[in-house]
């Protein structure tokens, strides 16, 4: 166990060298021509007119899956052993499997979908035992369910069966939150109560906490946006105030994670006004969630994922406190979500522990001296992240 938890850390640190190597990139960055770059970046003219924006931007609200917050009952049945088994993170093999939902405790009638693992370090055996998946689901099959209207649809997993993981998906999950909390862009999420049977009759079927994860195209029909794949990304490109928002919220949760120039970790979304947006994912690496396995990256030089670090642009006082208005109008709210959380395991010494996290953000932007301090003083000048 020890040295799969150590190599975990190597092959996480590896990762966390690449994005220490887009800061470098982007502090290089800041003496080139935009031209060239600007051209590359320049996307396709939206073919829609406002009413289909508007339309698209309903029926994604309208998807019964993020009506509510209260967790999903589901059982999905499949050949586990061989499913888990792929691990290459560029295969996209699907496997068949069954999902049925559950209603007054009992699951309902089983509906065939297919299914795979996915992402990229939760993906890795020596990471976790079990992969993070992907549903994909037929469109007659979950009609008039609470999947009506998902066709691929993220579900974030237990990654170990040691009961410290049920505590860093329920503080994923948490990050989540607040950023729904203070956002409308974000990927939306709901908890999910998942009992995992196997198509061999002789393997005993288990239960574990997921979270269910909006698709990205329904997060863009939501914004009237669509998804930029596209990579070198730097400052100058994007919205300012949604920038300058995102880096305030992970400097919250201490997430150091993300790169706008690999785009890792970040959506990127174009408007029909050609305003790109940056929208932040995937926090199990933040300090929030402070999972044993996650490291930072060297070239920041942090001891731990729980210092935290600002890594966005440098703004003036003026443009900040605009900035810090939503964190400090909901900060009741957002502190609150922890406790939330008791009634799904979430345990009494995290919650403290998470609450002192949050609380330590909280003090320091209630204090102008602190906040020209981290945000304006010692901010560094780079082109991006």
């Amino acid at each position: 166990m020890r040295t799969r938890f150590l190599t975990a850390a190597l092959l996480a640190a590896a990762l966390g060298a690449g994005l220490a190597a887009a800061d470098l990139t982007a502090r290089a960055a800041q003496d080139q021509p935009p031209a060239r770059a600007e051209k590359a970046l320049k996307p396709k003219p939206w073919p829609l007119d406002a009413d289909t924006y508007r339309e698209r931007r309903l029926e994604a609200e309208a998807l019964p899956l993020f009506a509510s917050q209260d967790p999903v009952d589901v059982t999905i049945t499949a050949d586990w052993k061989t499913v888990q088994r792929d691990r290459d993170d560029k295969s996209r093999k699907a496997f068949p499997g069954g999902l049925a939902i559950g209603k007054d405790g009992q699951p309902g009638a089983p509906i065939s979908i297919q299914l795979r693992t996915r992402g990229h370090s939760r993906r890795m055996p020596r990471t976790c035992e079990f992969a993070p998946l992907r549903l994909e689901l037929p469109k007659d099959g979950v009609k008039g369910t609470i999947f009506e209207g998902q066709k691929n649809i993220k579900l974030g997993t237990h990654c170990q069966s040691e009961g410290v993981y049920r505590q860093y998906l329920l503080k994923e999950y948490l990050a989540n939150r607040l950023l729904n909390t203070l956002t409308p862009r974000s990927l939306r999420v709901r908890l999910a109560r998942v009992t995992y049977a196997d198509t061999d009759s002789g393997r005993k079927p288990f239960a574990s906490l997921g979270i269910f994860y909006e698709d990205v195209s329904d997060l863009a029909k939501r914004m009237e946006a669509r998804e930029l794949p596209v990579p070198q990304q730097r400052f100058q490109y994007v919205d300012q105030p949604a920038l300058l928002f995102m880096s305030l919220f992970q400097y919250m949760i201490g997430n150091t994670d993300y790169s706008i120039m690999q785009l890792h970790n970040v959506i990127m979304l174009d408007d029909a006004a050609g305003i790109r947006y940056t929208v932040p994912y995937d926090f199990d690496y933040s300090g929030l969630v402070g999972a044993h396995y996650a490291v930072p990256a060297k070239g920041l030089n942090l001891p731990s994922v729980r210092e935290r670090l600002y890594r966005g642009p440098c703004k003036t006082e003026a443009e900040l406190e605009q900035a810090l208005k939503p964190f400090r109008e909901k900060q009741a709210e957002l502190l609150a979500l922890p406790a939330s959380l008791a009634a799904h395991g979430f345990e009494d010494g995290t919650r403290r522990n998470t609450e002192k996290y949050l609380g330590e953000f909280f003090d320091l932007i209630g204090r102008p001296d602190r906040v020209k301090k981290v945000f304006v003083t010692d901010c560094t000048p780079i082109a991006g992240m």
